[in-house]
């Protein structure tokens, strides 16, 4: 008897230690009215780069610019060798490396945190840890559960050139309108900028890949044999169907320009049937 208790009580301890955490997170653009959110549910045992790739793809940013993440008295970002430790945020501050940094190491003792996008146009955005959870599904994909408002156009000049885009979109009788339409269209994909606009499953196709949009991910995957798959059709864009995993052909051009400009690209197409 003695030995089946132990035996059951160690069992219990190994499933708890095995057991995944995830996190429910609302992610708003500060200093906007109306707000603009995300409500998130994200694996618990990413980085802090990996968390920087799911925000951007939940609210469409294009990742041009540099991030940060603040909490308390601790900066978590990409390190900058042109400056010492200290040296850019003070001596008080306690700097993390980003990309090795998981988000638990925070997020377990803090119930909020900041996230600065863009260090010009400056676009801060609260993070409010809602809840901790079992990760149930255990499939390391974020997802998105609610949200509202498309994010402001890349490099549109922070909240006061936001403000002002606004203004000359609206105004139907402005010169600028259509230069300014036209301009945000490389945000929307070609659709009209409409600050209303919110599509949960156009953001969870974009989760869908969010932690691969790096530089490592896209050397893995796309030099030495490159991409074999099959050319399928997807939701509303062609796809290469890879063992059963569809991507995008735009994920694949975020992929592309993760390598670099100017490195060599080889098509190669072996014609299947026609329809």
């Amino acid at each position: 008897m003695v030995n089946l208790i132990s035996a059951t009580y160690l069992l219990k301890i190994q499933l708890k230690g095995d057991e995944q955490m995830a996190y429910q997170i609302k992610v708003s653009i500060k200093d906007i009215e109306p707000v603009i959110w995300r409500r998130l549910r994200i694996p618990g045992n990413i980085t802090f780069q990996q968390l920087h790739q799911i925000v951007q793809a939940a609210f469409g940013w294009l990742d041009y610019h540099l991030y940060k993440f603040e909490c308390n008295k601790i900066v978590v970002t990409i390190p900058d060798d042109d400056y010492a430790p200290g040296e850019l945020y003070g001596e008080d501050i306690t700097e993390l490396n980003s990309k090795i940094t998981k988000i638990n190491e925070l997020f377990d003792a803090n119930d909020s945190c900041e996230y600065e996008y863009d260090f010009g146009d400056s676009w801060e955005h609260e993070i409010i840890i809602e809840k901790r959870l079992k990760d149930t599904k255990k499939n390391g994909i974020p997802e998105c559960l609610n949200g509202a408002r498309q994010s402001p156009p890349e490099d549109v000049g922070g909240t006061g050139g936001y403000k002002n885009f606004l203004n000359i979109i609206k105004d139907k009788k402005n010169p600028e309108r259509a230069e300014m339409l036209s301009w945000a269209e490389k945000d929307t994909k070609g659709r009209i900028f409409d600050p209303e606009y919110f599509n949960i499953n156009e953001v969870n196709r974009r989760l869908l890949y969010a932690l691969e949009d790096d530089k490592e991910h896209a050397e893995k995957l796309l030099t030495g044999n490159g991409l074999t798959g099959t050319l399928v059709w997807g939701w509303s864009d062609i796809c290469i169907d890879v063992k059963g995993k569809r991507y995008t052909m735009e994920h694949i051009s975020n992929l592309l320009l993760r390598i670099g400009e100017g490195s060599k690209v080889t098509i190669q197409v072996e014609p299947g049937r026609r329809y």
